[in-house]
């Protein structure tokens, strides 16, 4: 830019503000929002990935149907886009465990997983605000055996997890949405087979003025998460189809598909089942840290067999990032 000849000191002075102005705009125009570097929701899918060399370590303890869990998770960010992570979260105690994904980013058995996630698609829409979509791919493997009341545990096997999520951001509101399904496959002779599970997730974000700080300053969200799941049928092998129960008799742990069915498992009655559950949960981050927490209500479920009914579910978690070019 220069200054036409013929322009008056006035005129120049106006000139000089409006190129600020228009340097100012461009900045804005390329700017993200700080707090969306992989603040996401606690239960549901988002879109967010950490920053190129960003790292974070999470702490969580999860909570449903009388279950506890306890979960370590690493992330870090190769790229802009693109991030890797590994958690293992594993049962403290007995009982009835339920079966299925409890989070997005979590498995809801005691499995290790490893988990890669790509945003591909990010466009910007204003000042501060964008729409984008992430891909996310995950392999697992057992860790835990989970014990059934319909006879012996099942012999555990890998698990792979697809799942996409996409949504609108902004400084103030955002909405996502998504969807996953993990499918357990099979190694060794083992015919066994635990449950697929799907699940949908709809979140609703809310950043008030007043709460709306940046690093190093505490900053505040809201969430409201909604999640839908679907459970499969799991199946035994036909070796260890029948348990014996005291007294000499012997328990069938399932039914055959058909009764022609050539194949040696029967279906597990008590397995499988769907629900949906919302509820309120909020995110906290004041420096490298951030402390994540909700509860999330049963609306409707339906569970096959014996199985207890489910209740409402609790996520509590503490986070610390190493953000590059940051103490």
């Amino acid at each position: 830019l220069y200054l036409p000849c013929g322009l008056s000191r006035r005129s120049h002075g106006h000139w000089r503000t409006m190129k600020r102005v228009v340097l100012f705009c461009l900045c804005l125009l390329g700017a993200t929002p700080g707090w969306s570097d992989a603040h996401g929701p606690a239960f549901g899918y988002s879109t967010t990935t950490l920053g190129a060399g960003n790292s974070a370590v999470e702490t969580a303890v999860m909570w449903r149907g009388g279950v506890t869990m306890l979960a370590a998770r690493f992330s870090y960010g190769v790229t802009e886009n693109f991030q890797f992570s590994v958690s293992a979260p594993f049962h403290l105690d007995h009982g009835n465990h339920p079966i299925g994904r409890f989070t997005a980013m979590m498995p809801g058995e005691p499995q290790a997983e490893a988990l890669v996630a790509w945003r591909f698609h990010h466009s910007l829409t204003g000042v501060a605000t964008r729409n984008e979509s992430t891909l996310y791919l995950g392999v697992s493997g057992p860790t835990q055996s989970l014990p059934r009341t319909d006879g012996p545990p099942l012999t555990g096997q890998p698990a792979y997890y697809v799942a996409a999520a996409t949504g609108h951001i902004s400084r103030g509101y955002y909405l996502w949405a998504g969807g996953g399904y993990q499918h357990y496959g099979h190694w060794g002779d083992s015919e066994d087979h635990q449950s697929d599970s799907l699940l949908t997730s709809v979140v609703l974000g809310w950043r008030p003025r007043l709460l709306n700080k940046d690093y190093p300053k505490p900053d505040v969200r809201f969430f409201w998460e909604t999640t839908g799941e679907w459970t499969g049928m799991a199946h035994r092998g036909g070796s260890t189809a029948t348990a014996p129960i005291g007294g000499g008799h012997t328990h069938v742990a399932g039914i055959r598909d058909s009764p022609t069915d050539t194949n040696d498992y029967v279906v597990l009655p008590n397995s499988g089942g769907h629900g949906i559950f919302s509820g309120p949960t909020c995110l906290v981050t004041f420096r490298d840290i951030g402390i994540q927490g909700g509860v999330i209500l049963p609306v409707w479920t339906q569970v096959n067999g014996t199985q207890p009914s489910q209740g409402f579910r609790t996520y509590i978690g503490i986070s610390y990032f190493f953000l590059k070019g940051r103490k």
